[in-house]
């Protein structure tokens, strides 16, 4: 056989399987004489080919083959052509519905781990051979067992014994090559990721930690401010004061502070008054080495195991119980000090797919590709995964369930969502939120070119019909401080007029919500500035006003600031946007080293009175219910001086057991302007909650007032 594909070597045709009965053979050349070709069975029967249609395509001659018999998976064929064959490869026939169909299986799958026994179990319908590789804790050698097929594709077999921490690692027979995979359910990995682990779920409980108990985050999504942050950038510092940095247990610490005394860490994080933390992706990623994690960096957005976490930010990375539980008492920390906690995931593609246990043990299933049968790549990374397809969607709501379950998190942030489909994204939020009604559900809606009807698409343009998502809001985001391209149209802060942005930034502080705008509530707007992608805020205001002083342009920001607070809808803060974070003009800092990423307390410290404008604003949002319901009005002023613009706000208070310290209306004051400007005030009881850049109660004396330039103010009156 070997001899027969040499010799075809001249050629080089390659022959797969795209359908039940459909077989495609491509060669480099054409063939001399009319080819003939044949089926040949592993029992050596051969069966001849229909060619039902020829074609030249790219340097390429390509046949389509009809076989007189149903082709089965799991099953070896060749190809013969004029006396000489080649391996039979699985083809497009895995993104057929009839596959789909025939091979869905909703059963358990990974490692199921008890004290007597632990049953494995790994889906591929296309492999002919499956073998489980394992190394029991403490022994040296590994040994080999052959997996049992079900008629669904699924290979099982089950080791005696309590196998907590053992190693092992699935080899597949797929493609007439044994390859090896890691099971893509492994719940936690060797270093590196490089081998499977089983483990006892309940050793990697911290001390308190109830297995059976039950998030049950009630707080509304209008309630809320997200503060994202990275596990490696919050305490990698010098000037942390923690002991572990850059690890999930740094955020762990208490009572850590500067050598100035100023507090850091968690105690700062529970100081700001935000509600959720947001972490930066904690998955297993493959760009960082865990053995030397000081020496790389990454944002980690690299997937490679979906179900276990990084190691890297573990103090032991090469115990497998380690990563699990130190970040689980990471989020049971945040959770103790009042704070929830929101996971940012990544579904939309894998590492490198060349490499992954999904194209291993079925290849071309989990991704989308074109006509061509080349990858799609909408997500600009080189792959994307097809969340339509059954056992995408079942892998993707399997892992969310596991992390909801297993780690009690309070919600999921998906990356690039505009990825997956509608019906898969619905499937989780309603499976999600039967265990946790009040779970947080986000996500980028960006309309990305995938092989995706665009209707199907979870993007922005579908978010009337994902009415349990909220979507990072672009239109708000470029509203306020512009464009995030550097030659891009500005926004308000920077000084734009235009009557198109004056209407977006009515419409922003609307929650863009209604019947005819994006939303069917402002809680589906998420409204930032600032996040982990691109320049921070700070760098892209030097870049647009490099002739400006840099009082000037922090000015700037504290506008930003205050329409992210105040507008309605769900704010979110890019860690260290409170104080100016910059990234040294880097614009995309994903593997960019710590002098770049860190979260500078030195910085914080030098601008601790900005942060406390910060926690004094977050302080008046989060107790007046006028910048959160949606049952009051919003109008816009007229006929002020050029570059102000003032936006009432009226609260409609009908409940008389409503505190009486609550704001029945306020007035949003921004200039955008380089001069003080008159505004007239309408009658009312009217009194400054904030000026100049600071909170401090007074009332106004006049029928008029004067706003500074570059600034924000804040009216009220009480009910």
């Amino acid at each position: 056989m070997k001899e027969c594909e040499h010799r075809l070597k001249n050629f080089e045709a390659k022959a797969y399987i795209d359908d039940f009965s459909l077989i495609t053979i491509v060669a480099k050349k054409s063939f001399s004489i009319v080819p003939s070709f044949g089926l040949l069975q592993t029992d050596g029967i051969v069966h001849s080919l229909t060619i039902l249609k020829q074609e030249n395509y790219n340097q390429r001659y390509i046949y389509k083959c009809k076989s007189p018999i149903q082709l089965k998976m799991g099953k070896d064929y060749w190809i013969k052509i004029n006396g000489n064959q080649i391996p039979l490869k699985i083809g497009s026939i895995v993104r057929t519905d009839q596959f789909d169909s025939l091979f869905f299986d909703d059963g358990l799958l990974g490692a199921q781990y008890t004290p007597n026994s632990t049953v494995f179990r790994v889906w591929s319908p296309v492999a002919v051979e499956m073998q489980l590789r394992y190394k029991v804790f403490g022994e040296s050698d590994f040994l080999e067992a052959s997996m049992e097929r079900t008629e669904k594709g699924v290979w099982h077999f089950t080791l005696q014994g309590d196998h907590h921490l053992t190693q092992y690692i699935y080899r597949a027979k797929v493609n007439h090559e044994w390859v090896e995979a890691a099971d893509p359910y492994a719940r936690s990995v060797t270093i590196n990721g490089e081998r499977s682990v089983v483990i006892d779920l309940r050793k990697t409980d911290p001390d308190q930690w109830q297995r059976s108990e039950k998030r049950m985050n009630l707080r509304s999504k209008i309630d809320s401010i997200i503060y994202e942050l990275h596990i490696r950038d919050f305490t990698i510092h010098p000037e942390s004061g923690v002991k572990h940095k850059g690890k999930y247990l740094g955020i762990t610490e208490k009572n850590t502070k500067t050598s100035k005394g100023n507090i850091t860490g968690l105690d700062y994080l529970t100081s700001l008054g935000i509600t959720h933390v947001q972490l930066m992706p904690v998955a297993d990623f493959g760009s960082v080495d865990e053995t030397k994690p000081n020496t790389q960096y990454n944002w980690g957005y690299d997937p490679v195991h979906f179900f276990a976490p990084e190691g890297s930010y573990a103090t032991e990375p090469n115990n497998p119980v380690c990563r699990i539980k130190e970040l689980k008492t990471l989020i049971r920390t945040l959770q103790d000090n009042g704070l929830s906690v929101i996971l940012d995931v990544v579904f939309n593609h894998v590492y490198k797919l060349e490499e992954s246990s999904f194209e291993k043990l079925v290849p071309g299933y989990y991704f989308r590709y074109d006509d061509g049968g080349n990858p799609v790549n909408g997500t600009g990374v080189g792959n994307d995964t097809a969340s339509e397809r059954k056992m995408v969607r079942k892998f993707i709501l399997d892992a969310l369930l596991y992390w909801l379950n297993e780690y009690k998190v309070d919600g999921f942030r998906f990356d690039l969502m505009g990825i997956h489909d509608v019906e898969t994204m619905n499937i989780a939020a309603s499976k999600l939120k039967s265990l946790n009604p009040g779970i947080f559900l986000l996500g980028e809606g960006w309309d990305l070119n995938t092989n995706l009807d665009p209707e199907k698409r979870a993007n922005l343009s579908s978010a009337k019909v994902l009415p349990d998502y909220s979507f990072f809001n672009d239109s708000f985001r470029d509203s306020v401080k512009g464009s995030i391209f550097t030659g891009g149209t500005a926004g308000f802060i920077n000084g734009n007029q235009d009557l198109s942005i004056m209407d977006q930034i009515l419409r922003s502080i609307k929650g863009y919500a209604g019947k005819n705008d994006k939303f069917l509530s402002a809680k589906q707007s998420i409204n930032y500035t600032e996040c982990h992608d691109n320049h921070t805020l700070y760098d892209l205001l030097k870049i647009r006003h490099p002739h400006e002083n840099e009082m000037q342009r922090k000015k700037r920001q504290k506008l930003a600031l205050a329409f992210t607070l105040f507008s309605r809808g769900v704010p979110f803060i890019h860690s260290g946007q409170e104080f100016y974070r910059t990234k040294h003009g880097v614009e995309n800092s994903y593997n960019m080293p710590d002098r770049i990423n860190a979260f500078n307390w030195h910085e914080c410290e030098k601008y601790e009175n900005d942060v406390k404008y910060f926690q004094e604003l977050i302080k008046i949002r989060n107790e007046q219910p006028v910048f959160r319901d949606e049952a009051g009005s919003v109008n816009q002023l007229h006929e002020l001086p050029e570059g102000i613009l003032g936006v009432e706000i009226k609260h409609p208070l009908t409940d008389k057991k409503v505190k009486c310290s609550y704001w029945q209306k306020v007035l949003l004051l921004f200039n955008q302007s380089l001069k003080a400007a008159e505004i007239p005030i309408h009658q009312g009881s009217w009194k400054i909650a904030v000026e100049n850049e600071s909170s401090v109660v007074r009332n106004l004396d006049s029928n008029t007032y004067l706003i500074n330039p570059l600034s924000f103010s804040l009216l009220f009156v009480k009910r």
